[in-house]
C-alpha cells in the first residue's frame, strides 16, 4: 500500500496542479499513488449519516475503496484552486465525502498532510482553508502548502482578448495578447520546485520519524 496518498482536485490531466503533486511527492521519498478526483464517480453527500455505523458510505459509488486507501496511507496531500471564492466544486465534494472516516474512531489523526493550491492572484484563503481542514477535522500533522500560479481559464476559451468579463485581461491589461510566454508552466518554475522539494522531504521526513518512534 502507497505510503502517500495524493488527490488532484483539477480537471486538466498534466496541469499545474498535477505537475505541482508529482513534484511534491517525488521529493518525499516514499512510495505514492496519486488519484485524479475527476476520474472518480463520487456522489454528493446528503447527510444521511449510515456512514456513523461503519466508517463507509452508503452509496455506492467510487468512494469506500478510496477510504480504504486513505487509512491504510501515512500521508495525504489534497489539491484544488480558488473558484467563486471558495475552493473548487470537486475537491469541496470529496472533502465532503470523507465524512466517514470522524464517527466514533478519528481515522486519519496523526496522518502527515499537505496542499497543493493553484489559482490567480492570493490563495491565503484556500491556504487557511486547507490548514484548517487537516488540522480540525481530519486530526493530522499540517506541514504546509505549496502554492502555483495559475492560468486564467480565458486564455484557451477563443475570447479571452475581446470579453468584457475576460479574467486574462484582468490580468494582463486591456489590449494584452494571448502569448506563449504568458502561461504558467509549474514545471518550468525554479521557486515553485525548490518549494515543492521542501515540502516533499518534509513530509518524508515526519512519516520516517514516525516509523522509527514506533516501539
Amino acid at each position: 500500500m502507497p505510503q502517500i496518498i495524493a488527490f488532484s482536485g483539477s480537471p486538466i490531466r498534466n496541469g499545474n496542479i498535477e505537475k505541482g503533486l508529482a513534484a511534491v511527492v517525488d521529493s518525499s521519498g516514499l512510495s505514492a499513488e496519486t488519484i485524479r478526483l475527476y476520474d472518480l464517480d463520487l456522489k454528493v453527500c446528503i447527510g444521511c449519516k449510515k456512514c456513523a455505523d461503519t466508517n463507509r458510505c452508503a452509496f455506492k459509488d467510487d468512494l469506500n475503496p478510496v477510504l480504504e486507501k486513505i487509512e491504510e496511507a501515512e500521508a495525504l496531500v489534497f489539491s484544488g484552486y480558488p473558484s467563486f471564492g471558495s475552493v473548487n466544486a470537486m475537491t469541496k465534494v470529496f472533502i465532503e465525502k470523507l465524512w466517514p472516516l470522524r464517527h466514533n474512531h478519528m481515522l486519519t489523526t496523526g496522518k502527515a498532510g499537505a496542499a497543493v493550491i493553484c489559482g490567480l492572484g492570493p490563495q491565503d484563503s484556500l491556504e487557511t482553508y486547507f490548514a484548517r481542514y487537516f488540522q480540525e477535522y481530519l486530526r493530522a500533522d499540517y506541514l504546509g502548502a505549496l502554492t502555483l500560479p495559475g492560468n486564467a481559464p480565458c486564455m484557451t476559451c477563443g475570447y479571452g482578448e475581446n470579453c468584457n468579463y475576460s479574467g486574462f485581461l484582468r490580468q494582463y491589461g486591456p489590449g494584452a495578447k494571448v502569448t506563449p510566454d504568458k502561461f504558467q508552466d509549474a514545471a518550468r518554475n525554479e521557486t515553485v520546485l525548490a518549494e515543492a522539494h521542501a515540502l516533499g522531504q518534509a513530509l518524508g521526513e515526519a512519516v520516517r520519524n514516525k516509523t522509527r518512534a514506533l516501539p
